[in-house]
């Protein structure tokens, strides 16, 4: 491997060796060489084990069998978090109406709660050794909520639906609740409990506003 000069001319590495070992302290190997050897050598790609969703070696008091079903809801329930994260900006973004600007403030606090539920869900699959999905493919392929891309409904409609989704990811905690304390997973249905209250919370908050239209 070699670098250019000013006028584009190949510099050698025993140039370059030579000078650095006239200005700096002999070492053996010189330390500018260190890991020179791997320049343009192509690390072998590690296996992330997507199929089981589970690392090994994570000595917590879980085996795992007990981890890896634990961790696939985790991404499923992560996947739903995005998709729902995502729709909620996109109300934020494109309500219309006579309380814009209220549905687009909250709106805003909904997705910012949710955007901390996404970081918070990737990162206990990753505390139980597990990997977290992170891309868009993914997310899409194993949520169980839906998108409707190219529409935009009315406002009454985005909260209706915002509304439908959080209580569909109450119903599916309920039985998630389930799965990790059959596998003895208690940090993991504690986890699971507070989201569950984050979601019936912010399901109250929606259905608010559409009972307060009826009155």
């Amino acid at each position: 491997m070699g670098t250019t000069s000013g006028r584009d001319e190949p510099v050698s590495e025993e140039i370059i060796d030579a000078t650095l070992a006239d200005s700096f302290p002999a070492s053996d190997p010189p330390f500018w060489t260190l890991g020179r050897d791997r320049y343009g050598r192509q690390e072998p790609a590690k296996s992330n084990d997507t199929e089981g969703f589970t690392m090994k070696n994570a000595n917590i008091g879980l085996s795992d069998e007990q981890r890896t079903p634990v961790v696939k809801i985790l991404n499923m329930l992560l996947s739903d978090e995005y998709v729902l994260y995502t729709k909620t900006r996109n109300y934020h973004w494109n309500v219309l109406g006579p309380q814009f600007n209220d549905l687009h403030k909250f709106f805003e606090e909904q997705y910012t709660e949710l955007n901390v539920v996404v970081d918070d869900v990737a990162e206990r699959a990753r505390a139980l050794g597990g990997w977290a999905f992170g891309t868009l493919q993914e997310f899409v392929q194993h949520a169980r909520l839906k998108e409707v891309p190219g529409q935009y409904p009315n406002a009454r409609d985005m909260i209706a639906n915002l509304l439908a989704d959080h209580e569909t990811l109450v119903r599916q905690l309920r039985a998630d609740l389930e799965t990790a304390e059959k596998h003895h997973d208690m940090g993991t249905n504690d986890f699971l409990t507070g989201l569950m209250e984050k979601h019936e919370k912010m399901a109250w908050m929606l259905r608010s506003f559409l009972q307060a239209e009826s009155v």
